[in-house]
């Protein structure tokens, strides 16, 4: 996988945990308390297999003993948190080589499992995982009648290249 593709990868997760972000920011958390704490856990679980793979991508302890912390934290903590890792992972995926995103690295999963899988497969599964979990917030939002983002892919790609319109 080319360093461009990974680049627009990451840029387009940065741009739909941002939408959904905002779209989750109109849902009534007194209204819809289960639906909202719910979201919040699936956009923290999102967020720490990010902080988690940030780390093996290191080569250094993630600090997580499970896929989600025991507290919830708030919208704003989270949108925080999740812009500040975007932003790196954007920075890293950047600087990356072909050969350094070819390179198998060996890593611990938080169930104890060993594995070995390449920089770029971590990071590619990063962006499908992400996707996977944002649906499931997208459906949490439309059950309590709010219309999700259209974040897909090609969304991002013309809205952020005009030129890709039409042609």
């Amino acid at each position: 996988m080319s360093n461009s593709t990974l680049h627009s990868l990451f840029r387009y997760k940065a741009w739909a945990d941002g939408e959904l972000l905002d779209a989750l920011a109109t849902l009534d958390p007194q209204q819809y308390v289960e639906a909202h704490h719910t979201a919040l856990r699936i956009f923290n679980h999102i967020h720490v297999v990010d902080a988690i793979f940030k780390g093996n991508l290191l080569g250094e302890p993630h600090g997580f003993g499970a896929t989600n912390t025991p507290d919830t934290p708030t919208l704003a903590m989270l949108r925080t948190a999740i812009g500040a890792l975007d932003a790196w992972y954007l920075d890293y995926v950047a600087g990356l080589s072909q050969a350094d995103g070819e390179a198998r690295l060996s890593l611990h999963f938080v169930d104890g499992d060993r594995g070995q899988m390449s920089r770029a497969e971590m990071l590619l599964h990063l962006v499908t995982h992400g996707g996977y979990h944002r649906g499931a917030i997208g459906r949490i939002l439309v059950q309590c009648g709010i219309t999700p983002p259209r974040d897909t892919l090609t969304t991002f790609l013309h809205r952020s290249e005009s030129g890709r319109r039409g042609g």
